[in-house]
């Protein structure tokens, strides 16, 4: 007999089942989050060329999460046509600065000229110069002075377009250098060593390394939701870890697919190597009720339990307050102590003897 109770023992069902506890309820919506880098810069070609990486990236999409400084080489695009011209300009630049260190050509002619009027001034007195050659030499002095004057203007206009000149094509030599703009991590690359480049094509992203959650809720909770509430986080990447955030801005137009909304929250408890890209599930606190009864979520099918009593399954109707991803608050239907069903409810039935397994959940904010 000892035998066949043992094989009818061992026979029976298992039901895992976690204790009825007291603790603080909390009211939450429920949205989904992500890391996403504060700043994403797309670099973009000035110019267009042959792209050659600069050696830290010639692996290409294998350098895909290297760190970058701002200002570091990321890729050259060669322009030969510019480089022969920024030549010729420099060049032509320099050999009009050592005409500039010589005299104007008419100088020379207005010193003679002026020599001269000077010879006439002096004996015009006596009478011995006719005043139409005196007055000839004069006019001839003066054009000479307007000739040099020209000349010299002309000659700074002339250095002045060449040296413009030359910067334009330096500014545009310079633009065939890719710079990162900021400090970060290079995100993206867009090309291949040796690629042909047209200006403005996307040849690179860089992200900062600072992060930040970008929540989604629905449509309809948005409205619960307030800057400077607190949230609770679970990220994919950290199953054992639970995290904590708060609200900071809710951005004013919904997603014209979705109808979700975007929620910006701050981590305060973020690990070292928080990543972009991360997802996970948040909580949202909108409101507490203390030591009040709480059931585990996952024993609850709307508003329906199971328990075990006595040994046997029996079905339970839950009125349920607060409710988050975890917990739900039990205002009626259950009792503290009670063994409430977790897992494969679909398989027992009311009445059925079961044998239990208790288990241990995650306590969340509950108290002992």
């Amino acid at each position: 007999m000892l035998v066949l109770a043992a094989v009818y023992y061992f026979a029976m069902p298992v039901a895992e089942v976690a204790a009825v506890r007291r603790g603080t309820a909390i009211a939450a919506v429920y949205g989904t989050v992500r890391i996403e880098p504060a700043f994403v810069v797309h670099v973009r070609a000035q110019n267009s060329g042959f792209i050659t990486l600069a050696d830290p990236f010639a692996a290409g999409r294998g350098a895909i999460g290297k760190s970058v400084e701002k200002g570091q080489l990321l890729a050259t695009i060669a322009d030969e046509t510019t480089a022969r011209q920024l030549k010729q300009a420099r060049a032509d630049l320099q050999a009009a600065t050592e005409r500039a260190k010589l005299p104007v050509p008419s100088s020379e002619l207005l010193k003679a000229a002026e020599d001269n009027l000077q010879r006439l001034e002096k004996v015009a007195a006596s009478g011995n110069v006719p005043a139409v050659e005196y007055a000839r030499a004069k006019s001839e002095a003066n054009r000479l002075r307007s000739s040099v004057e020209t000349e010299r203007i002309e000659r700074e206009q002339n250095l002045e377009t060449l040296d413009a000149t030359c910067k334009k094509l330096e500014a545009q030599m310079k633009n065939s250098e890719i710079r990162s703009p900021i400090d970060g991590l290079l995100t993206s690359i867009q090309t291949i060593d040796g690629e042909l480049v047209a200006d403005g094509n996307e040849l690179f992203t860089v992200s900062s390394r600072k992060n930040y959650v970008r929540g989604e809720v629905n449509e309809e909770d948005v409205g619960e939701v307030k800057p400077g509430m607190k949230a609770a986080l679970q990220l994919y990447a950290y199953r054992t870890r639970g995290f904590t955030a708060h609200v900071t801005s809710i951005q004013p137009a919904a997603d014209p697919t979705t109808q979700r909304y975007t929620i910006v929250l701050e981590l305060e408890n973020a690990p070292d190597n928080l990543m972009a890209g991360m997802t996970g599930e948040m909580n949202i606190i909108t409101g507490t009720h203390e030591n009040v009864l709480l059931v585990p979520a996952r024993a609850l099918l709307v508003d329906q339990a199971l328990i075990v009593k006595h040994g046997t399954v029996r079905s339970r109707t839950v009125q349920v307050g607060y409710r988050t991803l975890d917990f739900a608050e039990a205002m009626g239907g259950l009792s503290l102590g009670d063994h409430v069903v977790v897992s494969d409810q679909d398989r027992l039935h009311p009445g059925e003897p079961v044998r239990q397994r208790m288990i241990d959940l995650p306590r969340g904010r509950q108290q002992p």
